[in-house]
């Protein structure tokens, strides 16, 4: 069992909460994710690390109220207590596999929208720690749901908003303002890492493509939003679990097309001591289901 440090909303559902979890907290590389489990009658919930302090042992888990094992952990304060934390899970960041003044000598664009945020902000974070210079797109329906705009203008060199109904930043897509930025600053980037909605991120990949700029986008909040411990995607010409191979992917190998198509999907839940979502359309069905490890 896990104690839960510090639970702080952001939005009417959507919180940020602190978990004491030392082994995680002292393992965990940017781009892994956590499986979290309420209670022992629900399912386990797969979400993004959004901070981690290995001094103080605790993760910061960024959290959408999507169903009831997230809408106790969003909502109710008497659930300071978690049944079961596994991982660290899936593939770290290919950031982390480069060395430091490689790192520091490239041009890196962060686009993220939704809870991509959570993904975005950890990396990020850990890449100013080495003394990084990043940029940052930041995409939401309207202002309101536009999170830790604050945090990210501590850290980034510049923050690009973009709201669809221009409550904030530029009205448009994250394509549309894309577009617009001067050339210069879009061919300078070497890489350009993009999480979130998954037509969000498609824009992006494509945007990169058409301009020769290596990409890569970031799946775990598809987990996390549509309830999931599995979700395949076509990587090239093979089939990828994102739990297992992801969940960070190169953008221009995946088929967003055929990912959009099945992530229209129908939740049919069974009985809760049963602990179980049935997801019909995915045929994800355990396989390649992480190993479990006890935090």
């Amino acid at each position: 069992m896990l104690t839960v440090i510090n639970r702080k909303s952001l939005s009417k559902d959507i919180s940020l909460i602190e978990v004491f979890s030392p082994r995680i907290a002292t393992s965990i590389l940017p781009g892994q994710y956590v499986n979290v489990r309420v209670t022992a009658v629900h399912r386990f919930v797969s979400l993004p690390v959004m901070e981690v302090d290995s001094e103080k042992g605790t993760i910061g888990l960024l959290v959408q109220a999507v169903d009831e094992a997230t809408t106790l952990m969003v909502n109710n304060p008497e659930v300071f207590i978690f049944d079961e934390i596994t991982g660290p899970h899936g593939n770290p960041s290919q950031l982390t596999a480069c060395h430091d003044c490689e790192l520091r000598d490239s041009e890196l664009l962060f686009v993220a929208g939704g809870l991509g945020v959570a993904s975005a902000i950890r990396q990020i974070e850990w890449l100013a720690k080495k003394g990084c210079t990043v940029d940052v797109m930041l995409v939401a329906p309207t202002k309101e749901e536009l999170l830790l705009k604050e945090r990210f203008e501590k850290i980034c060199r510049n923050v690009y908003l973009a709201t669809n109904d221009g409550s904030l930043g530029f009205h448009g897509s994250a394509s549309d303002l894309l577009g617009i930025l001067p050339m210069d600053r879009i061919n300078g980037y070497d890489l350009i890492s993009t999480f979130g909605p998954l037509k969000m991120m498609k824009q992006v990949a494509d945007f990169a493509l058409s301009h020769g700029i290596s990409a890569t986008a970031g799946f775990v909040e598809l987990l996390s939003k549509f309830g999931l411990t599995g979700f395949r995607l076509d990587v090239a010409d093979l089939t990828a679990d994102v739990a297992v191979h992801g969940p960070e992917f190169n953008a221009h190998l995946v088929d967003f097309e055929h990912a959009i198509s099945r992530s229209s999907i129908n939740v049919s839940k069974t009985d809760a001591s049963e602990n179980a979502t049935r997801v019909m359309e995915i045929s994800s069905r355990n396989g390649g289901r992480p190993v479990r490890k006890h935090a």
